[in-house]
């Protein structure tokens, strides 16, 4: 899709749910697992750096390439020049993705260090810049993903005002500030009054658990009582991890014998795509699957030492053999909000 105004068409079949981008996680089989269970929701790969992609062909040849299976996809970049980044973006137009997003709110500290990430919010030359550089560069729509501000709010508006008149087509705001990173709760409550600014989707994000959850916070009577400005969608990050049911509406939730069938599709396709390097990212990934289950510290012992496909396959026979007469029943795996707990407190750049 190469029109400028996809974003818009896609947000006229409200709400857009989407994969937050998450490194170390939205690699090709993360994004097509989620795909799997749930077809309807926009994926956005792990976050690459600008001037990596442009100088390193392995680099580029490696992440690059997606599936049919996981189309629409998007790509985001992080860096600090306007250059890079419009090369960057030429060679992701190149590679067939539906459009690309550039990081403004990482708020890692190396991240922010280099000049990337969130400090491009008090960089707004350069910001404003890099977005028309790359608007000039491609055809397919350009996206920014920022935060409320640096401490608070309070310039959000006018930041993503700039954005649009440069060129932005949509633009994401995770509801904390960089001086928050990823502590305390996420605030939703000034998104909506930036909505009623710009012409171009809003999509917010931050503690997203699943996706009823999210159709209720972008309602600002949500937040604030009443009022009836809605945002375009809404983007879910650290609960997708083994789970990718997050997305599904009205709480759906797996039986054992979908789960199961959805670890063994993600060490299949993590192998499929990794080969030598399948087997930590297999074992970080499928012990997730498996939160609250009932003996799971000695099924997770058994997942994370395996070293081939075959392995996994026996550990999941096991599991489903053990466990034969629920394999349709649906597993009691605790309270969302003590996994969102735990999940705030992951170590992970950027949802």
């Amino acid at each position: 899709m190469s029109s400028k105004s996809f974003w818009s068409d896609l947000a006229a079949q409200w709400p857009i749910a989407a994969l937050a981008p998450m490194d170390g996680y939205c690699d090709s089989p993360y994004r097509r697992v989620m795909k799997r269970v749930a077809p309807d929701i926009i994926t956005f790969a792990e976050f690459y750096s600008a001037d990596g992609l442009v100088h390193s062909k392995t680099l580029a040849d490696t992440v690059l390439p997606h599936e049919a299976d996981e189309k629409p996809v998007i790509f985001q970049i992080f860096g600090k020049d306007p250059d890079m980044f419009a090369k960057a973006a030429v060679m992701i137009e190149r590679s067939g993705a539906a459009w690309v997003d550039i990081n403004m709110g990482c708020p890692a500290k190396k991240v922010v260090k280099s000049g990337h990430g969130s400090s491009l919010m008090i960089n707004r030359d350069t910001a404003f810049r890099i977005v028309e550089e790359m608007s000039k560069a491609v055809s397919i729509p350009v996206s920014v993903k920022t935060r409320l501000g640096w401490e608070n709010p309070e310039l959000l508006k006018d930041f993503c005002l700039w954005l649009q008149n440069a060129g932005a087509n949509l633009i994401t705001v995770h509801a904390r500030t960089y001086k928050q990173a990823f502590t305390g709760k996420a605030d939703w409550s000034a998104l909506f009054d930036l909505k009623r600014h710009l012409s171009i989707p809003v999509i917010g994000n931050g503690d997203v658990l699943d996706y009823d959850d999210g159709v209720k916070r972008i309602q600002e009577s949500t937040w604030l009582g009443s009022g009836d400005t809605v945002l375009d969608g809404f983007m879910i990050g650290r609960s997708t991890f083994g789970n990718p049911w997050s997305f599904l509406p009205w709480h759906v939730r797996p039986t054992l014998r979908e789960i199961l069938a959805i670890m063994r599709l993600h060490g299949d396709l993590l192998w499929e795509r990794k080969w030598r390097k399948w087997m930590l990212e297999a074992r970080k990934h499928l012990v997730q699957y498996l939160h609250g289950f009932p003996g799971v510290k000695i099924y997770r012992q058994a997942l994370v030492t395996v070293e081939t496909p075959e392995m996994i396959h026996t550990v999941l026979d096991m599991i489903a053999h053990e466990h034969q007469l629920i394999l349709d029943t649906i597993p009691d795996d605790g309270s969302s909000s003590s996994q969102m707990e735990a999940w705030r407190s992951c170590d992970i750049a950027c949802d």
